[in-house]
């Protein structure tokens, strides 16, 4: 996310609160786009939806976009993270028309694996009809294409033309969806719908990507070849972002699988009393991961960009160590500090959780599930800030241990957890802040040692 760095540090650095706005605003789309895009759409249908499907179509709806999304952050993750490796390396070596054809290539990848992981899923073990498994398997296709493509869009500039696409892509989304419910196309029609504008975004996006790394198209009779040719660039980078989407969603899908769980038409499930709950307290940390993201690509970026100058120019220890421990300190203060606002934010949210449950028209049984999400969510957007300067150092052993262990706590909590109702939601809440609070100890670890990181574990001279 370097390149975008620099339109956000533009624009923060104004003294004025419409450019630290807009700095913001763009660091929520590049941050969570997709998720910001999904969300307020399938608000919107389900509202404007209500006089135009029964409630059990609008819900087979909401439950296949959700499926959808589950689904293909687990898919692209992996192939995110490797193509967001390979393109920081070519960056850096200023190689920028090799950009072209990764970008291609992870894009034939991320379509191929999401019409498989669809079929599988929707056909093989759902078992939906085929006009409605045939949209939700091009639901799929789109918010993978959508994940990717943000990946590649961090290393451009042009920050107004990616909002706007979000935007456009969502009105779309709403259009087109309450169209084709209006025409009486049911829940398929909808989610069709609802993909085009999803289609529209990444068009936008995909343009912009091919416009600003241009180059030479291959041949169709010389793909194959050239994709046998494509290894992973790191097996432990791609492992952990398998891991890390799977734990977001692990508990919801044993939850699913419990007595919690409720089937409607088609043998969809889902937990009334689980599911809202958990996506409103992910909503909440967005505002202050926005903050966070362009701390990140702003500060913490130039800060880690002059350590390495240092490195790299010759710099004696003293200057390689001050830059360091300063870098470190910076880090350290700020994720600490943008956690304890999260953490009164989502405690003043906890205290208001039946206002918000009467607004949001939750079940009553569904407060202290709010209640308790909104508290995990503030140490899980501790684990996610930690791991996100981790991986910006490129320390990939312990970023992948730390995903596995969030998974494992996410799964182990939630299933022993269910044996009483009263504590749905409490397994999360574990798993978050011992995840989080290993995180943060790993995060200030990986800095204390950022010259062994630099000279020996990510040196290739040293690795190979």
């Amino acid at each position: 996310m370097a390149g975008i760095g620099f339109a956000l540090k533009k624009l923060s650095s104004q003294d004025n609160l419409a450019s630290r706005s807009l700095a913001g605003g763009h660091a929520i789309m590049i941050a969570s786009g997709p998720w910001i895009v999904i969300m307020i759409g399938l608000a919107m249908l389900h509202i404007l939806g209500r006089p135009l499907l029964d409630p059990t179509d609008l819900k087979v709806f909401s439950i296949l976009v959700i499926y959808s999304f589950a689904l293909s952050l687990v898919i692209t993750s992996p192939i995110s993270l490797d193509a967001t490796l390979r393109v920081s390396r070519i960056l850096f070596l200023r190689r920028f028309e090799e950009v072209h054809g990764i970008y291609l290539a992870a894009v034939f990848i991320t379509t191929l694996l999401s019409l498989i992981g669809g079929t599988v899923v929707f056909f093989m073990l759902i078992r939906l009809p085929l006009g409605l498994g045939l949209a939700a398997i091009i639901c799929v296709v789109q918010v993978s294409h959508l994940w990717l493509a943000m990946s590649f869009v961090a290393a451009i500039k042009q920050y107004g033309t990616v909002t706007s696409a979000f935007a456009l892509g969502l009105s779309c989304s709403i259009i087109f969806g309450t169209s084709a419910a209006a025409l009486g196309n049911g829940p398929g029609g909808m989610l069709i719908g609802f993909s085009i504008g999803l289609c529209i975004s990444f068009c936008i996006l995909n343009f912009l990507i091919l416009k600003t790394f241009p180059g030479p198209l291959t041949a169709l009779r010389d793909l194959p070849a050239k994709l046998r040719k494509i290894r992973p660039a790191s097996g432990t980078f791609i492992a952990a972002g398998i891991c890390s989407a799977l734990a977001v969603w692990i508990d919801k899908i044993i939850v699913w699988q419990s007595s919690e769980g409720t089937a409607v038409a088609d043998g969809l499930i889902y937990s009334a009393r689980y599911d809202s709950p958990m996506f409103m307290a992910y909503l909440s940390i967005v505002p202050v991961m926005s903050i966070l993201v362009v701390w990140l690509e702003t500060t913490f970026f130039n800060n880690y960009r002059h350590y390495r100058d240092i490195v790299h120019s010759g710099g004696t220890l003293r200057q390689i160590d001050e830059q360091r421990a300063s870098l470190a300190q910076n880090a350290v203060d700020t994720v600490f500090s943008a956690f304890l606002i999260q953490l009164t934010i989502s405690v003043s949210l906890a205290v208001m959780a039946p206002l918000l449950a009467d607004l949001l028209g939750l079940p009553y049984d569904a407060i202290s599930v709010l209640r308790l999400a909104l508290v995990g969510a503030a140490f899980h957007f501790l684990f996610q800030a930690s791991c996100g300067v981790i991986l910006f150092v490129q320390y990939g052993k312990a970023y992948l241990w730390l995903q596995v262990l969030f998974l494992a706590l996410n799964a182990a909590g939630t299933a022993i957890m269910l044996s009483n109702p009263d504590y749905l939601g409490l397994g999360y809440v574990l798993a978050s802040i011992a995840s989080g609070t290993l995180a943060y100890a790993a995060m200030r670890r990986a800095l204390g040692t950022l010259n062994r990181l630099t000279f020996v574990v990510n040196n290739p001279a040293i690795t190979g």
